[in-house]
């Protein structure tokens, strides 16, 4: 290996001080600017910088979540402390906190839309904020005066063992998966786990077929209560197919697992993961300045690269670990107040037909 020489250090350090200064410069006399985008404006920037920090409160997976918050660090340098938990977990947090003036978060997100709806109208998620994008943004996944915005949009998917599964037998819509050849080899979540399990749910009996799930209960699945059994017993070989959300498939093909991934041509459902600035922020201008990036063309970029569909569609299609990904006019997004509708009914129907009263 070449030395690193005293001289070759004071060259790297001048020309990192000269990055360094040029960045500074133009976040000085433009805001934050990436790649001739303006993120956030001189006054705002120079806020969100003066407070340093934000306490970020999210459900999306905690891999994904990572590279999402480690790219805004090194764009921004605004500090991020995440306090990362489930949907079911992180929304009676949210409200418990709330209701005794202890809510600390500066930004919060959720993968149900109808609980980051239920906070807004609680006056938790009560900052509206509208970002940069705002107007390119698709009215269904965002809320109107900008106090919610679904930043990450996974999608459903369905998963392979490739070690077991040859490649002829790969499903390719979803219908597929009733196939009597899958009898008891397939792996499923529960509707009650949460935002992806439901959209999920709801697509295959309201928009793919009525009767999906009585012929899909017939073929006898395994119904886990998380993604992380699921996806473990399908590596193992108890299962030859699941049918959950991408961003953990996505997860076992970048380790090495004999994992892949099928988008149906028939369809493919998000599941929205919104976010928002609550009313007590102690920070509100540098959770402006993410929310800004995370709907950013920026932001989206690097939230394709965790799998997941950004809300700015000027970003690219995801292509993580060199997957192509649909176009995002293919993808099926589920408005707020249907979701609301329907949560409740479907829920309970779904349990009876699958036996899970």
């Amino acid at each position: 290996m070449r030395p690193f020489s005293a001289s070759s250090f004071a060259l790297a350090v001048v020309m990192g001080l000269a990055f360094a200064n040029a960045h500074a410069v133009g976040a000085g006399a433009q805001g934050l600017t990436i790649e001739g985008e303006q993120i956030a404006d001189e006054k705002l920037f120079s806020a969100a910088r003066k407070e340093g920090r934000l306490l970020m409160f999210s459900a999306y997976p905690a891999g994904a979540l990572k590279i999402v918050v480690d790219a805004f660090q090194k764009d921004t340098g605004i500090k991020v402390e995440v306090v990362r938990l489930t949907s079911e977990r992180l929304f009676p947090r949210v409200t418990a906190e709330h209701a005794v003036g202890k809510l600390t978060a500066d930004y919060i997100d959720l993968t149900d839309l109808t609980l980051t709806k239920e906070l807004a109208d609680k006056g938790i998620l009560n900052r509206p904020h509208k970002v940069p994008a705002f107007d390119s943004i698709p009215a269904a996944i965002k809320e109107s005066e900008g106090r919610w915005y679904a930043v990450y949009r996974p999608v459903s998917s369905i998963g392979v063992n490739s070690a077991i599964v040859k490649e002829p037998d790969f499903p390719k819509v979803w219908s597929d998966l009733l196939d009597p050849k899958w009898k008891g080899r397939i792996g499923i979540q529960s509707i009650d786990v949460g935002g992806s399990a439901f959209t999920l749910n709801l697509f295959l009996r309201a928009v793919y077929d009525p009767d999906f799930w009585t012929k899909l209960a017939a073929q006898k699945p395994r119904i886990y209560p998380g993604v992380a059994p699921a996806i473990t017993d399908m590596v193992r070989g108890e299962t030859s197919l699941v049918a959950l959300g991408s961003p953990p498939l996505i997860n076992q093909i970048e380790t090495g697992a004999p994992v892949r991934i099928i988008f149906p041509a028939d369809g493919i459902p998000s599941f929205p993961v919104s976010g928002g600035i609550p009313v007590s922020a102690r920070n509100p201008n540098a959770a402006a300045v993410l929310l800004n990036w995370l709907t950013s063309k920026r932001g989206g970029t690097v939230i394709g690269s965790t799998g997941a569909y950004p809300s700015n569609p000027a970003a690219p299609a995801p292509n993580p670990a060199g997957i192509a990904f649909p176009p995002a006019d293919k993808v099926w997004n589920i408005g707020v107040d249907q979701w609301e509708k329907l949560r409740l009914s479907y829920s309970e129907e779904w349990r009876k037909v699958f036996g899970q009263n």
